[in-house]
């Protein structure tokens, strides 16, 4: 059994390229039967997903009444003005957790940080009395806990990490 060869006629024959109108413009299709095409694949396909929480600098800015309402709203904004999809949010008095996807080159330092100042310019913009007693531009305390995946983080592990920026911080509980 030998190897097939082709002259490049032949070739050019059996593989006819089209092309897709889209909404980034034509894209070449390469047609390998009349009944299947290769497509692009979606960039949606590789980004990566996180579970992220955050708590508030000081322990007696408690989460709850309005705030509420507004924090998931405002991580909405931030995450469509950058292009990212929000999987749900989780709002409790000691903090504030969030899913989210992000492209691969979107760091997580990058979207935290940009998460972090947002929301902290929104609640100081409306709620003006957290900004009385923090001199700081950032409502949340130092750090975050993330982990991959779109899963919330076990109740033990929101726990520890509370204690150990609490201590870190010098507010032992």
């Amino acid at each position: 059994m030998g190897l097939e060869t082709f002259t490049d006629q032949e070739v050019e024959k059996e593989t006819a390229f089209t092309e897709l109108q889209t909404a980034e413009g034509n894209v070449p299709l390469v047609e390998l039967d009349e009944n299947v095409y290769l497509e692009p694949v979606a960039p949606e396909a590789y980004d990566l997903s996180y579970a992220c929480l955050m708590i508030p600098r000081f322990p007696t800015h408690l989460l709850k009444g309005d705030i509420t309402v507004y924090l998931p709203q405002w991580l909405q904004t931030v995450c469509v003005s950058c292009s990212w999809r929000l999987g749900f949010t989780n709002v409790r008095e000691e903090y504030l957790q969030w899913g989210i996807r992000v492209p691969p080159s979107d760091s997580p330092g990058k979207f935290m940080h940009i998460i972090r100042h947002e929301t902290s310019k929104q609640i100081f913009d409306h709620f003006p009395r957290y900004k009385k007693v923090n001199v700081m531009t950032d409502f949340w305390a130092q750090g975050y806990l993330l982990i991959l995946g779109m899963r919330p983080h076990p109740a033990p592990m929101v726990e520890q990490f509370i204690q150990i920026t609490r201590r870190q911080q010098g507010l032992s509980r």
